[in-house]
């Protein structure tokens, strides 16, 4: 639905005390910049406790045009957690690569390159130790769910590359089995890494197996083979990233 931004209302304790809430203020009204495509800030329309977790809050990621009004349709949902005993905080969502604004136009937000700019704003807000999750089941994430499929590494998918661009290079789990706790579709997990050592570790892990994969031959099929020739293509630069 359309309307104003509105970290919704909740009870004054968690007002005063949730991380959740601050982390959620953080990113509600964020401007996203896509070069010569314009700009746009994120407008959070509802921010709903997850119950009966503590400190879990269910959000509606939307874009708010000039005037802050947003979309009818969110570019982003999912649970934002201020972390605890011993956990950092983490965003476990589903991104919508098309959106319809407030006047009923549904455009390519992917393409605009907003997907990308939101992760990225994620990755901000994200300290070491926290994660980002994000579900790849959906139609919008059947590249990734394909790539996947294929066995091309997690880092080097299309919602991967996106992760690790934002500064996710820990390690990456494919929760493609739900284990326990809050289950859902297939996720894929990007972590920052706790400390020095940990990054170090997995630095060397993503230049082993992104080398490995680099030289492993094209799929015989043509649409498989056009897949991992695009992931190659993501490896290749990751690599060079990583190595400068």
């Amino acid at each position: 639905m359309g309307g104003k931004s509105n970290v919704a209302k909740t009870t004054m304790i968690e007002a005063i005390y949730s991380p959740a809430l601050a982390i959620a203020r953080q990113l509600d009204g964020s401007e996203l910049r896509v070069g010569d495509r314009g700009k746009w800030r994120i407008a959070i329309t509802s921010a709903d406790p997850v119950r009966p977790r503590a400190g879990w809050f269910h959000l509606r990621v939307a874009l708010a045009d000039a005037n802050g009004t947003a979309s009818q349709t969110p570019i982003m949902t999912g649970i934002v957690s201020g972390g605890g005993r011993g956990v950092k905080p983490w965003f476990e969502c589903r991104f919508y690569p098309e959106v319809t604004t407030a006047e009923g136009i549904t455009f390519d937000a992917r393409g605009c390159g907003l997907e990308a700019a939101l992760i990225d704003r994620l990755g901000e807000l994200v300290p070491d130790g926290g994660h980002l999750m994000v579900e790849y089941e959906s139609p919008g994430q059947s590249m990734t769910h394909a790539e996947l499929l294929l066995r091309v590494p997690p880092a080097a998918t299309h919602l991967g590359a996106l992760m690790f661009h934002a500064g996710f290079r820990g390690a990456f789990k494919d929760w493609y089995i739900s284990e326990g706790g809050h289950e859902g579709p297939r996720k894929l997990q990007a972590n920052k890494s706790p400390n020095a050592a940990a990054a170090a570790v997995a630095r060397r892990t993503h230049i082993a197996e992104l080398t490995d994969f680099i030289k492993q031959p094209l799929p015989k099929g043509r649409a498989d083979g056009e897949i991992v020739a695009r992931a190659q293509n993501r490896a290749r630069a990751i690599l060079k990233e990583i190595r400068k």
